[in-house]
């Protein structure tokens, strides 16, 4: 096989596969944005190390060797992780929202700003 050719086949299999990798990304993209629980199960250090390192590739493909092909497959990978950063903090922010309003609702009874406790409306 000739050495060109070899490359050529190398470098494109290296686009389909990452491609895939991107696409890989939808199904843990839309799990978080269903999740009701604030997303605990997901580890926004990791998420975001991941983001970084993609943004360094990016970097590297686009400056230091100009590879499209590198660059094409990390930019989607950092869009995808920071999707997912981004998806996270909102579902958490929504979460720490929702259980302190609920911890308010609950509260048996609440200050009327006179400095005298209001009967509970129910």
């Amino acid at each position: 096989m000739d050495s060109d050719y070899a490359l050529w086949l190398i470098g494109w299999a290296y686009v389909l596969a990452n491609t895939g990798r991107v696409l890989s990304y939808l199904p843990q993209i839309a799990t978080v944005w269903r999740c009701s629980d604030g997303a605990r199960s997901i580890s926004l250090l990791t998420w975001t190390y991941w983001a970084f390192s993609h943004l360094t590739a990016s970097l590297y493909a686009g400056i230091v060797i100009d590879d499209w092909k590198l660059l094409a497959v990390s930019l989607g990978n950092l869009a995808s992780c920071t999707t997912v950063v981004l998806i996270t903090c909102l579902r958490r922010r929504s979460f720490r929202r929702r259980t302190a309003e609920a911890a308010v609702a609950g509260h048996p009874r609440r200050q009327t700003g006179r400095g005298e406790p209001s009967p509970r409306l129910t």
